[in-house]
């Protein structure tokens, strides 16, 4: 029995540590390279010509030992130290059959280190008649002896489980394995444990399923019934499969859960990079047989091939789009619901994704929620608000005015709303400067002047403290007696304004420089009042300035609350006294005895 001791070519210790902590995902993927390997070794025997049936034999012992067994093309003593000790080397025969093999790297065997203190593979070449072993050990050394007895042509590899690993050599883990990586393979694999043999095997194969059948496929496996089913296909790749449009809103950095196939084996079912970045409001199941895999086998090279094969599957889902915004409006209306914000965020980075979703997108404005086609069938301008605060000042009274306004505030909506001339060509774009929306507004007459002069007197004491000016104007609807208009830039010098109050010290010195850094001129807020609201002329009319004085709080306080703005604890207070002036007012006069 002749036996020689050889050493690996590599630093076995630092190698077993990579695999474990960087090149693959859990340990369990020592089935997926055992599995692998055995295709790649039946591949290259079918190339020989052999009439064979076959097939790959896993087997249980009660030492939580496992054995792997193929009737694949076996290896000789030559290929064994060249292939097994040499990592990166291939074991297939010849360059051109690179389309029918699986695995890639001699790295996959060695995997079994990571679960195993010793690897024991025996085998027999189809090329030459010596059946041999092969024992390897983590500390680098390997031995190859001839057996004495003849083997069938294939290979046969023996694993103890570590003591941490000896769950994975259990029935149910390891048959778990098996089936999620090797359940749509076209070789027979079989599993003996306990003196019962079963097959491992499923002839649906869930790449080639389409519409309500791929959809049940999902609801199965996922408990989540697909909004639709996008069909995917690339022929350069060797590409089929499908898209399943998710139920549930996702954001972008979502972790992915691609079903990536490569020849009917798993590589993996976390696969985050075969679709376009934008399209991760889908998962897909999808099965391939040109791309090649990593050195991990869990993921693609990422060559030409796969470049181009990532565009083609991108296509297929715009296709996808085009095609039912033009028959089944009321899907793509659901789709929009539930990823409303997901198709916001890629239309605003990809202009042919705006151009094709644009039209469906729906946004507030001041008539209500609408797609982007209606808005745009109904106005000459298209009005945006750069923020929410802004929209909600005006909204109302362009409602009333028949001026649509859409609401550019919302994350995604400005940059989209903005851009809309280039989808609508000829219809401007304004940004609405709410300061200047009063503009609209009917001035009053030189007489109705005059009667409200000493009004607006005293409304422009109280509202000079505030950084505001007070105008009266007749606008729509008259049941709105006061409107407040304010930006961004106001709001922070507000904010600025109020921290000054209360600061102190070398924080007060500080936010003064910031104040005197700034405008020459702080701007000021308005405060529209209504002269077609009945109220407002009785309070502008009235004589008693103490009651004008506490209407003109109260309509201030009031337009904050209505404009959603954040009030202060002294403009809380001030809402509150002025509404007990009036109850009081009115429960005194409620009092008085009746002529």
């Amino acid at each position: 029995m002749e036996e020689q001791n050889y050493h690996f070519q590599v630093n076995l210790t630092g190698l077993i540590d990579l695999l474990s902590n960087h090149l693959y995902s859990n340990p369990g993927v020592f089935v997926r390279e055992l599995l692998q390997n055995a295709v790649d070794a039946i591949a290259a025997r079918r190339r020989l010509g052999h009439r064979f049936e076959p097939r790959i034999h896993v087997e249980t012992y009660s030492n939580h030992t496992i054995s792997i067994q193929d009737n694949g093309i076996g290896l000789t003593r030559d290929e064994i130290i060249r292939f097994l000790a040499s990592i990166g080397s291939s074991t297939k025969k010849d360059p051109d059959a690179a389309d029918e093999l699986i695995g890639q790297f001699g790295i996959g065997l060695l995997s079994c280190f990571v679960v195993s203190d010793e690897i024991v593979l025996i085998t027999r070449s189809a090329l030459e008649g010596d059946s041999l072993e092969w024992r390897g050990r983590p500390d680098g050394t390997y031995r190859i002896r001839r057996l004495d007895h003849e083997l069938p042509i294939g290979s046969t590899i023996y694993l103890k489980a570590k003591p941490e690993y000896e769950e994975l050599f259990e029935y149910w883990q390891l048959r778990a394995l098996l089936e999620k990586y090797g359940k749509y393979l076209n070789v027979r694999l079989t599993l003996f444990d306990q003196g019962a043999e079963e097959t491992i095997h499923e002839e649906r194969l869930p790449w080639k399923l389409r519409g309500e059948e791929a959809a049940k496929f999902v609801e199965e496996t996922t408990g989540s019934r697909p909004l639709d089913i996008i069909p995917l296909e690339s022929r350069l790749g060797g590409l089929e499969g499908f898209a399943a449009i998710l139920p549930y809103s996702v954001g972008v950095q979502e972790k992915k859960r691609h079903q990536v196939y490569l020849k009917n084996m798993l590589l993996s079912d976390e696969n985050s990079d075969l679709l376009p970045d934008w399209a991760f409001f889908v998962d897909a199941c999808v099965n391939a047989t040109n791309l090649k895999p990593t050195a991990s086998r869990e993921s693609f090279r990422k060559n030409d091939l796969f470049h181009h094969v990532r565009e083609e599957l991108g296509e297929n889902i715009k296709q996808y789009f085009k095609r039912i915004a033009a028959e089944d409006r009321g899907l793509l209306e659901r789709i929009l619901r539930v990823h409303s914000q997901s198709i916001k965020l890629v239309a605003n980075e990809d202009d042919e994704l705006y151009q094709l979703f644009m039209p469906y997108l729906r946004f507030e404005t001041s008539h209500g929620e609408m797609d982007m086609a209606a808005i745009m069938s109904r106005v000459d301008t298209l009005y945006v608000t750069a923020t929410v605060d802004e929209f909600r000042q005006i909204a109302r009274v362009a409602r009333a005015q028949d001026v649509l306004v859409v609401n550019g505030g919302y994350q995604h909506d400005f940059g989209l709303l903005t851009r809309a001339n280039r989808v609508w060509e000829g219809i401007p774009v304004e940004v609405v400067d709410v300061m200047k929306f009063s503009e609209r507004f009917t001035p009053l007459a030189d007489e109705e002047w005059e009667e409200v002069r000493r009004f607006l007197e005293l409304a422009g004491a109280f509202l000079a403290d505030r950084r505001c000016e007070g105008v009266v104007c007749y606008f729509e609807p008259p049941d709105l007696p006061v409107l407040y208009t304010t930006n961004k830039d106001l709001n922070y010098w507000k904010i600025v304004n109020e921290s000054l109050q209360a600061a102190e010290g070398l924080f007060a010195d500080l936010l003064g420089s910031l104040r005197a850094a700034g405008h020459a001129e702080e701007p000021l807020a308005r405060l529209c009042f209504n002269y077609n609201n009945p109220i407002v002329r009785k309070v502008a009319e009235c004589r008693d300035e103490t009651l004008q004085r506490r209407a003109i709080e109260l309509f201030y306080t009031q337009s904050l609350l209505m404009g959603g703005h954040v009030m202060s604890g002294e403009e809380m207070r001030m809402m509150n006294d002025s509404l007990f002036y009036f109850l009081n007012l009115g429960l005194n006069r409620a009092g008085e005895p009746r002529g």
